[in-house]
């Protein structure tokens, strides 16, 4: 019988291939994404990177002036970073309780992170904090994968997971315009079916910008 894959185990994946990961995704940053959402942002403002992995969004951050701070779950992944990248702080820490205090960042970048979270609650008790620690007007860049069939989770493996079975939770357009919206947040932008330059075609993501009001 085959064990069933959680976020737990997902992480514990991430531990263990930590190095290999970041170096998969080393020279894959999704440009189009980033400049959107670097666009809302002030001049030299404050961005927190939840789920910075090897601090590869961090980097293109601090390379265009603004002042990142990277949070992963994955301990491995937080040191991973703060190697390739010493002058830009990196903290090991949970998306539900960030140790941030209010009011701190004037963007969120939640790449392709929020998708690991086994249950709706966690994924509320996340957006809550986000909320929290950005400033007011702040942005916050949110994607996460499209639900195209029945399933709500799955088991999936693929090149970057050296086919292992990590964890997803699917999402619908209205369930995240709906989860974000609860959270206090404005959406400002939302695509619905967007597909990276160099993404699989089968694979849809729901991106959005939303703004704290």
């Amino acid at each position: 019988m085959k064990t069933k894959i959680g976020f737990k185990e997902t992480l514990e994946w991430y531990e263990q291939n930590a190095k290999t990961y970041a170096q998969k995704i080393a020279d894959k940053p999704d440009l189009f994404l980033l400049e959107r959402f670097i666009k809302k942002l002030p001049v030299e403002g404050k961005i927190l990177d939840a789920g910075s992995a090897g601090g590869r969004d961090c980097k293109i951050f601090a390379q265009n002036g603004f002042q990142p701070t990277g949070i992963d779950a994955v301990k491995a992944l937080v040191e991973e970073a703060k190697t390739k990248n010493p002058d830009i702080d990196f903290i090991h820490g949970n998306f539900t309780s960030l140790p941030f205090k209010d009011n701190s960042f004037d963007g969120i970048w939640a790449n392709a992170s929020l998708l690991h979270l086994e249950n709706i609650e966690d994924m509320k008790k996340s957006l809550s904090e986000f909320f929290r620690v950005l400033k007011k007007s702040g942005i916050a860049h949110i994607s996460v994968k499209k639900q195209l069939g029945k399933e709500k989770t799955s088991n999936v493996a693929q090149e970057y997971s050296s086919d292992f079975d990590r964890f997803f939770r699917w999402f619908t357009k209205d369930e995240l315009i709906q989860l974000i919206e609860e959270a206090g947040f404005k959406i400002v932008q939302f695509d619905d079916d967007y597909t990276p330059k160099d993404g699989r075609k089968n694979i849809k993501w729901l991106a959005a910008l939303a703004k704290k009001v």
